[in-house]
């Protein structure tokens, strides 16, 4: 019987050393790098999984964004008391919208996320779903011409002719826009989110 090396496991012939029973395993190391989480504050919630509370919340973060985006001096705290929330609230709803400077503060940058949005339709107010605070800010311009328009500018629409945001078009008729206006058939919360349940949609 060839004699066994005890510490390769291998018979002094080379052969591999045969064990009985179960055989032995070995617990790999898992990456801790790859098992930590998505931090929270990277992450925003989908809009279809909040409650109308957690909405309306939404929808004041997004009001403060909007004000800070017009006026890059007005301070995170007093934007978000101004809406009635606190400034962890800003980090929690839209995380990718706010970074810290150098001195620490914390400023409003563009942004990626759904909002929903009341504009003019050709029956009356429409909703719409658009992407990004450009996009935003692009309706709004519109909107600031629309009642250009209406108070008496009549070339005011002629920039947004044939103009669609992210597949919709911007109603420009004169006529339409008129007989709405004169009706006060016009939206409420024309340019700011408008808190009702997400059917779906990307954050």
């Amino acid at each position: 019987m060839r004699r066994r090396n005890a510490i390769s496991g291998k018979t002094r012939g080379g052969n591999t050393r045969q064990t009985r029973g179960k055989p032995r395993t070995h617990k790999i190391a898992r990456d801790s790098t790859r098992a930590v989480p998505i931090s929270k504050r990277s992450r925003a919630p989908r809009p279809s999984s909040l409650s109308l509370k957690q909405l309306k919340a939404r929808a004041d973060v997004l009001a403060a964004h909007s004000d800070m985006m017009l006026n890059p001096k007005l301070p995170a705290s007093q934007a978000a008391e101004g809406r009635g929330l606190e400034t962890r609230d800003l980090w929690r709803y839209m995380p990718k919208a706010f970074k810290k400077d150098a001195g620490g503060r914390i400023r409003a940058i563009a942004d990626r996320y759904m909002r929903r949005m009341e504009v003019f339709g050709p029956d009356g107010p429409v909703f719409i779903k658009i992407k990004g605070s450009n996009a935003r800010n692009k309706i709004a311009r519109y909107r600031n011409d629309v009642f250009s328009f209406l108070g008496g500018d009549r070339y005011a629409l002629d920039k947004w002719e044939g103009v669609t945001i992210q597949g919709h078009k911007l109603l420009t008729d004169p006529r339409i826009l008129r007989m709405q206006g004169e009706q006060g058939n016009l939206p409420e919360h024309f340019g700011s989110e408008q808190v009702i349940p997400y059917s779906g949609g990307a954050a």
